[in-house]
């Protein structure tokens, strides 16, 4: 085995600075955070118990035990979920704080508001069940847990919403935007219907509709019946007697929830209509017609482009580049379509003349390995900056917003900045300076930075209490616009002089809550910005000579992204059930001048609360008992812990599989590890169901370190190959130890792994007990270029592997190639596959299992559509290749299998294969009863010269890690 020890040196590396996790323990909370989270963890904890303390008083229930809440960073962006479970309860908090032209925006403290938020979801889902051997299973079976955990999305989501504005005054029931948002849908009959309301139906916003429709219609319940008769159906639900959703709330309000969904939506809708009514005139004409999602407009210095990020209903996005002017080849090509379908046809009718004709687009530039494009600026006429997320280096897993520059006439793409995570910006002329919202452990802060030396300097102190959304420079004027949010107050508008650094605080309509997206005049005199009012948003002007604030809409639409053209004209996007269109407004629009403003600087919080609640809304003022106090940062004084992985939770871990070339199993056992999942175990057995042709019993663990990884499997089986649904000769019992280290290395999109195994065991086959010991080496290597419609990749992987069976050396190498990619958004991939053996012989066949690893199998090539032991031989090649409409989608495949340059067989059919493992966040904060678990389907039709051709399936439900 010398060859293998020499290369196994290579593997000897340094490890990864992977992040440290620390854990603070309240009472009834473990809080695990990532270093520099502690200030956002500690205030966290506090925050958490208030919650904890609030939510029993209003509703008389409570979490039992502790519950664990991880506080990071993922996706720099604002969100959080909560896995329900009666005995390991769990909640994520993202502290990257939401921008103020979300739906989330209305709020005292983000913080606040995310921990209630999840915190409700936990106390609502996870009750236990009154029935006592239901309970059982639920505590030991996490799987049955989190099945029996479950309701209706919109359900769920709703009545957290519902929860977060009852006891805040803040929220999304009270939030103007929302309000405005569900009001134009309602206006172009485009609400949702109830079987709609749980996943939407691809119009735009509508996957948002389980928090917005679905929070309303609670309240709406609530107010026409009452608060107990809703509460009454979450008591049903954990009743001894097994009910539905449907059946727990028939049972108390003697109508079914679509039934009165039905009746909420007709009074919503009425009232919709009736503010239409009341509205006045706009004068403004469509300008552009986008084909779904459009947002962050911005025109270039001499208004003769427009660049704009749009987004499709399958979530694929484009950074586009239009004409501003008109097109006119567009209306000749719709002429002369309509002048041919009349000379076809004399009697027919043409079209009427569409009310614009689409802009001439002249760049289009989507994702190029990186997640998403984001706030486009123009930095000069020929390029443009924009933020786009990519992975970060010093964090597993997460993403960062950096900046990056379009060249328009080459198409080249280059990153900007490394490491700095900032959000929405805004550059000087010449573009060696921006200013940008940096976002880092939960701070929000406003910087300057200088693009040549990659200095950050930050305008303002650091303050956890503080955020910072859409800079906005006029640089001849070197005037700084911002929009800043303290906590339990709004969204506030300033101006910086930066030359003088005087500030000014520009005034609001009074009893306003909604402000956002300040644009300024090409003259640098007037500043438009977006604000909310009493369910409505409107666009705004202010004056900055003359400190008067002009409303220039009266609520007719959903406004956002006002603009001035360099005519004077004033560009917006508004929104419907279809998307975001561009309209104009006329040049000359004095606007109504507001008289009655909000108080600057000195607002009491109070107040604010009070203002929230003024929303008009279909449901009723809610006016509940129990609210949660001022929202505050706190100094929770607990004592800090390293993150220990001896916590363990287990669970029972069932699985079987099927394959009809070959056996079914049940696989029974026990499946344990940490919160983080760093220390993970799986000790169980295997059964043959039907003809007992495979049976054991295993045990592994796996230790996880940043990119490290180190397995150990102790087992002991009998595979009977004759007893297989497709008989052939083989027989094999053996019982040992494998242990393997494995260690990964990422550079932009290089991904290598070096792996060093081994195995230690003894086995009985054909009439005698021998040993055998092997040791392996090898590397794997990925790499792909992702332009979203298109993408090619390739991996490649080797081993050499010598080992003694018998007494006897042998040695072999194994390589496998595939090249990968997708084309129109289509999947797909070819694959070869060489293994070669000296001295030792190779099986064709089987499947990979709990008890059987393919990790493990070194002398085997798997193919779950063919028995074990179908055929042997020293050289093995494959070639394969699949297809698939869409990620995630089941693959089209076809394979070939040669055993010593002899076609031995082929297969193809239709299989997919899905799982839930510690590549995704929510996959590594899972319970120990769901992390590592597989689903593996497939149908097939297998042929050969020396088999019969048949047709093959498969189906497995088992553990993998």
């Amino acid at each position: 085995m010398t060859n293998c020890l020499k290369l196994s040196g290579l593997l000897v590396m340094s490890v990864w600075a992977s992040p440290n996790w620390f854990t603070l323990n309240t009472a009834h909370f473990n809080v695990h955070y990532t270093q520099g989270h502690e200030a956002w963890a500690r205030s966290a904890a506090q925050e958490l118990e208030i919650v904890r303390d609030k939510v029993w008083q209003q509703q008389k229930r409570v979490l039992e035990g502790k519950a664990d809440v991880v506080v990071f960073d993922p996706n720099h962006a604002a969100n959080g979920f909560a896995l329900p479970s009666t005995d390991n309860p769990l909640m994520a908090l993202f502290t990257t704080p939401p921008q103020s032209d979300t739906a989330i925006s209305n709020h005292a403290s983000w913080q606040q508001l995310l921990i209630l938020h999840e915190y409700i979801h936990l106390v609502h889902l996870s009750q236990p069940s009154r029935h006592h051997w239901k309970q059982v299973l639920r505590d030991s079976w996490d799987i049955f847990d989190l099945s029996q955990a479950m309701m209706p999305r919109w359900v769920a989501e709703g009545y957290a919403t519902l929860m977060e504005s009852k006891m805040t005054g803040r929220g999304r029931i009270y939030d103007n935007y929302t309000n405005a948002l569900l009001t134009e849908l309602a206006q172009q009959g485009g609400l949702l219907s109830y079987d709609q309301l749980n996943e939407g139906n691809d119009e735009y916003y509508s996957k948002a509709m389980a928090y917005l429709l679905g929070g309303r219609f609670l309240a709406w319940l609530e107010a026409h019946y009452s608060q107990s008769t809703l509460d009454a159906v979450w008591t049903r639900m954990r009743a001894v007697e097994s009910r539905s959703f449907d059946s727990a709330f028939y049972g108390v309000f003697a109508e079914h929830p679509a039934t009165l969904y039905r009746r909420f939506i007709a009074e919503f809708t009425y009232k919709a209509m009736s503010k239409e009514q009341q509205e006045a005139p706009l004068h403004s004409t469509l300008w552009q017609d986008y084909k779904y999602s459009a947002t962050s407009p911005a025109l270039s210095a001499d208004g003769s482009k427009l660049a704009i990020v749009e987004r499709d209903r399958k979530g694929r996005v484009k950074l586009n580049v239009y004409e501003t002017k008109d097109d006119p080849t567009a209306e000749e090509e719709f002429i002369e379509q309509q002048q041919a379908r009349l000379v076809a046809d004399p009697k027919d009718i043409a079209d009427v003349r569409p009310k614009v004709f689409a802009k001439k687009t002249l760049h289009t530039l989507e994702p190029i390995n990186f997640s998403g494009i984001r706030y486009p600026k123009w930095y000069d006429e020929n390029s443009l900056y924009f933020i786009a997320s990519i992975y970060s280096q010093n964090t597993i897993h997460a993403r960062r917003g950096e900046l990056f520059k379009w060249s328009l006439d080459t198409g080249k793409v280059e990153q900007l900045t490394q490491e700095l995570a900032i959000r929405r910006f805004t550059l000087s002329q010449d573009g060696q300076t921006i200013f940008a919202e940096q976002v880092l452990n939960g701070y929000s802060e406003l910087v300057q930075i200088d693009t040549n030396k990659q200095e950050v300097t930050p305008l303002f102190s650091k303050q956890l209490s503080t955020l910072y959304d859409f800079p906005t420079l006029h640089d001849a004027q070197q005037q700084l616009a911002y929009l800043k949010h303290t906590l339990n107050q709004g969204w506030k508008l300033y101006i910086q002089d930066l030359a003088t650094q005087e500030q000014r605080q520009v005034p609001m309509p009074q009893g306003y809550q909604y402000a956002t997206q300040p644009s300024w005049s090409k003259s640098g005199d007037a500043l438009y910005f977006v604000a909310g009012n009493r369910g409505s948003v409107d666009i705004y002007r202010y004056e900055l000579a003359t400190n008067a604030l002009y409303k220039l809409t009266q609520g007719q639409s959903l406004f956002a992204f006002p603009m001035e053209q360099p005519s004077g004209e004033l560009l917006y996007l508004s929104s419907g059930f279809q998307g975001n269109d561009m309209h104009q407004l006329p040049a000359i629009m004095p606007g109504q001048l507001v008289y009655e403003l909000a108080e600057q600087d000195s607002m009491e919080s109070h107040s604010i609360r009070a203002k929230s609640r003024q929303v008009q809304s279909a449901s009723a003022q809610l006016e509940p008992q129990i609210q949660l106090p001022l929202a505050k940062i706190y100094q929770h004084e607990a004592k800090v812990a390293q993150y220990d992985i001896w916590q363990q939770s287990a669970s029972m871990a069932l699985g079987t599989q099927y394959t009809s070339a070959s056996t079914s199993v049940l696989n029974v056992g026990v499946k344990g590890s940490d919160f983080l999942e760093q220390l993970s175990w799986h000790v169980g057995l295997t059964q043959g169901v039907t003809n007992n042709a495979l049976n054991g019993m295993f045990a592994k663990a796996r230790y996880q370190h940043g990119q490290s990884q180190w397995d150990l499997h102790i087992f002991d089986y009998k595979l009977d190959a004759q007893k297989q649904y497709e008989s052939t000769l083989g027989y094999k019992e053996q019982h040992g130890v494998y242990g393997q280290f494995s260690r990964a290395y990422q550079w932009q999109q290089l991904r290598l792994q070096g792996q060093l195994s081994g195995l230690a065991s003894k086995q009985h086959q054909q009439g005698h007990n021998v040993s055998e010991n092997w040791l392996r080496v090898g590397a794997q290597q990925s790499w792909q270029y992702d332009n979203q419609s298109f993408a090619i990749g390739q991996k490649l992987s080797g081993y050499w592997v010598e080992g003694k069976t018998d007494g006897q050396d042998w040695q072999g190498q194994n390589i496998t190639g595939t090249l990968f990619g997708k084309a129109f958004y289509m999947p797909m991939y070819v694959s070869y596959q060489f293994a070669k053996r000296q001295r030792q012989t190779l099986q064709l066949g089987g499947f990979s299992s709990s008890l059987l690893p393919q990790s493990r199998l070194v002398n085997m090539q798997i193919a779950p559509d063919l028995p074990f032991y179908a055929a042997q031989g020293n050289k093995y090649e494959g070639y394969g290749g699949a297809i698939a409409l869409r990620a995630s989608s089941p693959w089209l495949y076809y394979q070939q299998h040669q055993l010593d340059e002899q076609v031995f067989a082929q297969s193809y059919g239709v299989k997919w294969s899905t799982g839930l493992n510690g590549q995704t966040w929510l996959g590594k904060f899972a319970p120990a009863g769901l992390s590592d678990l597989r689903l593996d389907v497939g149908l097939s039709r297998v042929e050969g010269d020396k088999i019969d051709n048949e047709n093959r399936a498969w189906l497995g439900l088992w553990y993998d890690l």
